[in-house]
């Protein structure tokens, strides 16, 4: 037998199936290539947030006869150095425990509910918020090629009627995330964004976030956002367009809410900088992302210092930091950010 050193040792061994997903700023399917180089030191986790590799795994039977049994389902965390690599110590006292404790047989219902108690006293261990949860629980149905939740029909239902100001408040929060994770399975429904009640549309757009909406859709979230006074409801637009494959009309919307004649919110700022990071890699937006941070240091410290963690982001950041045409204010911030990190 080949020896375990680290986790996708063990899965190759496993007598079954296993899919590993992204749950930090959003839920994103990786793959096995990118998570073995990450847990060798090969590479940096591609999508890290808070400093840490925040990792949905789902394992499951390898007979379809099998697939209705419960999963295996682990949500872990793994603590990353200055570079985005991973700590390797932390990763193999995980191992060394889960070895010790069920060996390979991680598909045993019983060796898994044991380990399971023990997995709640680790460092590693973390539970998803109620969306993200919610949205593994709908992808992995999917995978798993069971049905949908029981709120979904009522989901799909209201989406589709001509009176969205009615009986929203019954429909259930894994019903939107069912929906959103079958979005293709369902007509174009674009019209209906600009007349959804603010707590369904702020409710769909959390699921959203997951999704790759087709530009019809992105559209009408943006044009929704556009047209709103109200600083959550264009967070929530936001949020439901950061993964289009539309990203011109993102980016372009992106230009305007930090245009330099104007003060971005805080919240606004904090959703580019967890939901559309990939959108500063163009130097024009992340010179105005900057000079909006630039208003309050400590936003300034906080939202930079995160993207400097993202492997493709920090050469952008330092290159804009040495940009001729930084101003007074971004020059001070700047300053003071350096400053604190040398102290």
């Amino acid at each position: 037998m080949q020896a375990i050193e680290s986790l996708s040792d063990l899965f190759k061994q496993l007598q079954g199936q296993y899919r590993i997903y992204d749950m930090g700023c959003c839920l994103s399917k990786l793959s096995s290539t990118d998570f073995q180089a990450f847990e060798a030191g090969q590479k940096a986790y591609p999508l890290p947030w808070l400093r840490h590799a925040w990792v949905g795994i789902l394992l499951w039977p390898q007979a379809k006869q099998q697939a209705q049994a419960t999963p295996t389902i682990w949500f872990l965390k793994f603590p990353l150095d200055e570079r985005g690599q991973l700590i390797q110590a932390s990763r193999d006292e995980f191992l060394n425990q889960l070895l010790e404790t069920i060996g390979t047989n991680m598909l045993d219902q019983a060796a898994a509910s044991e380990w399971a108690e023990q997995l709640k006293h680790s460092n590693l261990a973390f539970t998803p918020e109620q969306a993200r949860m919610a949205a593994f629980h709908a992808h992995a149905s999917l995978v798993l090629e069971q049905p949908a939740s029981s709120y979904y029909t009522a989901v799909s239902q209201y989406m589709r009627s001509n009176q969205l100001d009615q009986n929203w408040q019954k429909l259930g929060l894994q019903g939107f995330a069912d929906f959103a994770a079958r979005l293709e399975t369902h007509a174009d429904w674009h019209q209906q964004v600009a007349q959804l009640p603010a707590p369904v549309l702020e409710t769909l757009a959390v699921q959203l976030e997951n999704q790759q909406l087709n530009h019809k859709l992105a559209r009408a979230f943006i044009e929704r956002g556009q047209s709103s006074s109200v600083e959550g409801e264009k967070v929530t637009c936001l949020r439901a367009v950061s993964q289009t494959p539309d990203a011109g009309s993102r980016q372009q919307w992106l230009a305007q809410l930090m245009a330099s004649d104007v003060i971005t919110g805080v919240e606004v700022l904090a959703t580019i900088t967890g939901k559309c990071s990939n959108d500063l890699l163009d130097p024009q937006l992340m010179a105005l992302f900057l000079h909006q941070c630039a208003h309050d240091q400590g936003v300034f410290n906080g939202l930079v210092q995160e993207l400097m963690y993202r492997p493709k982001l920090r050469g952008v950041v330092l290159a804009a930091f040495r940009a001729p045409e930084r101003s007074p204010q971004l020059i001070q911030a700047i300053g003071a950010l350096m400053g604190q990190n040398q102290s």
